[in-house]
């Protein structure tokens, strides 16, 4: 028996690992296949131990073998076998988690300044705070601690007047905000410089009125919705994917709110889900829809993966965990539905921000108050939901005052 080169060990091992992972058959086959065609590509080139030349030559054949042409797909599909053979030569254990892209943190170079992060975002942790709030006071923070470095600070307490104007323009000029935007971002550093007794001062140098973005709502046409119905009922969408889709487009559910439904959320006997919004942390209770009701009971029992995962929407393939990224794996779902329908979304918002729009003008046409619109939104103020009287045009007809004086004749 022909004995396996030290790449082959590596890979048999690292497959090996995978399988402790409760990774399906299916998806260890594709790995094992992905593993093979790697040691083929090795040994027609003479190589018969795992390198960085060998996995930077093995990632740069990135071409279509058919189009010639650069596929992202594969480029992807390469990198994360690099990723996992590495780890595991690294760690004895294959890491099958994402790996991140840079944030704004990654920029800060002095360790005084990444302590200084580092502490407040602990702080924040402490108090509760939403992740995505948590994730905005840290980039503006991380923002002005690179501002420090680039004036050869030593100590946030050498911040003098007219700094935080100044870093507050560079903000807008590097595109990293807007005066639109920046408005929870100010409250974190607020609440960062507040912490320093010698540089507090420089909150009155924060802004207090900006400009506030007014927006036409946009929703989807008659002829677009007619779409998304043939979409949805001619078994276009994998049963998850239909029934995230119906749930987004009848109730105005923000995605990580649909990422956070857990199996037990749902009571089938009085026909509720109960969900606690994460954005605002209030309670609601979604009555269930025959349409996505039923949409839900077709995935649990005939689609959704065998696992342990206590989230009703799971991934796809191994390993089966809550479908992440805080919604941005509800956004592939939405755009995959529109693109099925003939959608552009070409300069315009989509994802679930175009679906809680178009469920909320739908109520709105349907004659429901915007009260009870409100409820099923989550919103915190009533008054948030008049922004959708836009979309509506037998509403906003209502709305206009006649001429003084009558008309001419």
């Amino acid at each position: 028996m022909q004995k396996e080169t030290k790449l082959e060990e590596i890979l048999r091992l690292t497959l090996e690992s995978l399988q402790k992972q409760d990774y399906s058959p299916e998806t260890l086959l594709r790995y094992q296949q992905k593993f093979d065609a790697l040691n083929s590509f090795a040994q027609s080139r003479g190589i018969f131990d795992p390198s960085d030349e060998l996995f930077q030559e093995y990632l740069s054949n990135n071409k279509n073998k058919y189009t010639g042409e650069y596929s992202v797909l594969k480029e992807r599909q390469r990198v994360r076998v690099v990723n996992l053979i590495k780890s595991y030569i690294t760690n004895g254990e294959a890491d099958t988690s994402r790996k991140k892209g840079k944030s704004a943190s990654d920029g800060i170079q002095t360790e005084q300044f990444k302590r200084e992060l580092d502490s407040f975002i602990a702080i924040l942790e402490e108090e509760s705070l939403q992740p995505n709030t948590i994730c905005t006071y840290k980039r503006i923070i991380a923002y002005l601690l690179i501002y420090c470095e680039k004036k050869s600070y030593r100590s946030i307490n050498e911040l003098a007047s007219g700094d935080i104007r100044n870093f507050i323009l560079h903000l807008y000029e590097q595109g990293y905000f807007k005066p639109t935007t920046i408005t929870s971002g100010l409250s974190g550093l607020r609440r960062f410089l507040s912490r320093y007794p010698d540089i507090e001062y420089l909150i009155m140098e924060l802004p207090t009125r900006l400009p506030r973005e007014r927006r036409i709502i946009e929703i989807y046409s008659e002829p677009e919705n007619d779409a998304i119905n043939k979409i949805l009922s001619d078994g276009s969408l994998t049963k998850r994917d239909k029934a995230i889709c119906l749930l987004l487009l009848e109730t105005g559910l923000r995605a990580v709110d649909v990422c956070n439904i857990k199996l037990s959320d749902i009571d089938w006997n009085k026909d509720v889900i109960y969900i606690k919004q994460q954005k605002t942390g209030t309670a609601l209770n979604i009555p269930l829809q025959k349409s996505y009701g039923n949409a839900i009971v077709d995935y649990i029992l005939n689609e959704r993966p065998e696992c342990n995962s206590k989230y009703l929407f799971v991934r796809t393939l191994a390993p089966f965990t809550r479908l992440n990224g805080e919604g941005s794996s509800i956004r592939v779902v939405v755009l995959k539905m529109e693109a099925l329908a003939g959608i552009s979304n070409e300069g315009r918002i989509s994802g679930s921000r175009m679906t809680r729009h178009n469920a909320a003008s739908s109520m709105l046409r349907s004659g429901i108050s915007m009260a009870d619109i409100s409820a099923v939104l989550g919103h915190t103020d009533p008054n948030i939901v008049s922004v959708y009287l836009s979309t509506d045009e037998t509403a906003m007809a209502a709305c206009t005052l006649p001429l003084p004086g009558g008309t001419r004749k």
